[in-house]
């Protein structure tokens, strides 16, 4: 391995050193590396362990090393067969079995079967299981451990889950990089350091990681699917947005995620480059605290609603990367209601909203926001200064408060603020948005028995019509009482050389590097 480790990292050095002499699209280039793919990226993983990786620098990675039961196979979240060939549903819709595939193996040479599957879940919810507790933080867990009440291998290729109650994005999640399948011997081998040796049964196998400066991957020659056709795949890190898109003009790398909004024109008027942008499965919003006035009062939440020039606000930060939003989830997820009407810019309509509200010469407010972009806004600062002069407008004079997201998560967890910025992103589904981050996560303090029973009504069913009626009415009522204003959904953006196909950008924002090859 440390053979292996060395030459990976001389012929890294080769191919960039090649790479900045041919220029970008040369024939020598390209010839140099035409069994490598680089990508360059802004962060590195901290973890290599899909059931605790959840940052941005990791789950790309997840989908090359691992495969789960199932694939998400569209931007509808309809599934494919993965390792699980097939699966039936109980009666009661409680109780899930699979048909594993067979013939499969880890990079470790080691069998996949079913006892690979119980460990590999088991691991994440069972507070008894011998090898819980490997990360900080376990999406799996997060997703599905209230959900799932036992995992059991029927024989060695079948698997059954069995679930407290139905559970409509139960297929969905399988397909997410957090439920991916472990080699149990590699985790038994390495315990907490794990992380960073990473097995699974993907198209990818590991190789070398260089804390942020590169990781190394390899193809999987005996992989079980369509095998990819680059033999080696660099993450390089790269966190410099100009030195990023440097390397890709110039051919030293192949790929880079992201580019920033000052970027894009460059990119789009470079014809060695082709530009890959996704509408964003996320949201950027406002949160109000209404357990303190005058927040408490819808009527003041709309009168804010109605002073802010939206349409304009995105334009100007967001740089045509982004679209408005209405709802308190995007409008490419399944169930979004498009009846619901935004609210225009009025500043008159909310000065007369103020007054009646008993603030007709308006009043004094803070505003949290934090200062360094997030996947779901690039220029939040800006964006607060926006909302400052608009809301001047109408008597409210706004002070900001700017912090770092450490401190900003702390004051909103402790639910300390007036207004907050706040975003998500998560798995398109509409419960992650009307329920996980709306109800539960918006730091609103918003809950009501009517919202509540009806995003409960959507989870407990797997008729997607039912679900659909009850998610749009929620959206219906929430649009009314406004505990958040919706402001944009960021577009994901990658970039890459001209002479590279079957490089894909999902609805996810993950990079897919599976089929991608040079011309």
């Amino acid at each position: 391995m440390v053979k292996r480790g060395k030459h990976v990292a001389l012929l890294l050095v080769m191919l960039l050193l090649v790479g900045s002499m041919a220029g970008c699209g040369g024939g020598e280039e390209q010839q140099a590396s035409e069994d490598t793919f680089i990508v360059a990226r802004t962060t590195d993983a901290g973890t290599l362990d899909c059931g605790y990786a959840y940052s941005e620098g990791e789950i790309d990675l997840m989908y090359h090393i691992y495969d789960g039961l199932v694939a998400l196979k569209n931007s509808d979240l309809e599934v494919e067969p993965a390792l699980a060939e097939s699966w039936e549903t109980s009666e009661d819709g409680t109780v899930w079995t699979f048909a594993l595939k067979q013939g499969v193996k880890f990079h470790d040479g080691t069998d996949f079967n079913a006892d690979a599957v119980v460990f590999s879940f088991n691991r994440l919810i069972n507070e008894n299981h011998p090898y819980y507790g490997l990360g900080d933080y376990s999406y799996f867990d997060y997703l599905l451990s209230d959900a799932i009440d036992d995992v059991k291998a029927i024989d060695e290729y079948t698997v059954e889950i069995s679930l407290k109650d139905k559970f409509a994005p139960f297929l969905t999640y399988l397909g997410y990089y957090s439920e991916f399948i472990v080699s149990p011997t590699a985790v038994e081998k390495y315990g907490t350091e794990y992380f960073k040796n990473p097995v699974g049964t993907g198209p990818f196998k590991f190789e070398e990681w260089q804390k942020d400066e590169y990781l190394t991957l390899s193809r999987n020659d005996e992989y079980w699917g369509d095998k990819p056709e680059i033999s080696t795949l660099i993450w390089k890190i790269v966190p410099d947005d100009s030195t990023r898109l440097m390397e890709l003009e110039s051919g030293q790398v192949h790929a880079i995620k992201p580019i920033s909004p000052n970027q894009l024109e460059k990119v789009k008027g470079n014809d060695k480059l082709l530009l890959k942008e996704v509408a964003g499965a996320n949201l950027f919003y406002a949160a109000f605290n209404r357990d303190k006035a005058p927040f408490d009062d819808v009527r003041v939440r709309k009168a804010i609603s109605y002073a802010i020039d939206m349409d304009k606000l995105v334009e100007n930060t967001y740089d045509g990367m982004a679209t408005r939003a209405i709802n308190p989830m995007p409008p490419t997820v399944f169930g979004f209601n498009d009846e619901v009407e935004p609210y225009p810019y009025d500043p008159e309509k909310a000065k007369a909203l103020l007054a009646e509200a008993g603030y007709p010469d308006g009043f004094k407010m803070e505003l949290n926001t934090f200062v360094n972009a997030r996947p779901y806004v690039a220029r939040p600062i800006d964006t607060a200064e926006i909302i400052k002069s608009d809301l001047s407008k109408i008597g409210i004079e706004v002070t900001i408060n700017t912090n770092e997201w450490g401190t900003h998560q702390t004051l909103m967890d402790n639910m300390e603020h007036q207004v907050t910025f706040n975003g998500w992103y998560d798995i398109p589904y509409p419960s992650n948005f009307l329920k996980t981050m709306l109800l539960l996560g918006s730091n609103t303090g918003y809950a009501p028995e009517n919202v509540t029973a009806l995003a409960d009504k959507a989870l407990a069913t797997y008729d997607r019509d039912e679900q659909i009626e009850a998610y749009k009415e929620l959206q219906a009522i929430v649009h009314e009482d406004i505990p958040i204003i919706p402001i944009a959904h960021n577009d994901y953006t990658a970039a890459v050389l001209n002479n590279v196909e079957g490089f894909e950008l999902d609805v996810l924002g993950n990079i897919n590097v599976k089929k991608a090859h040079f011309k």
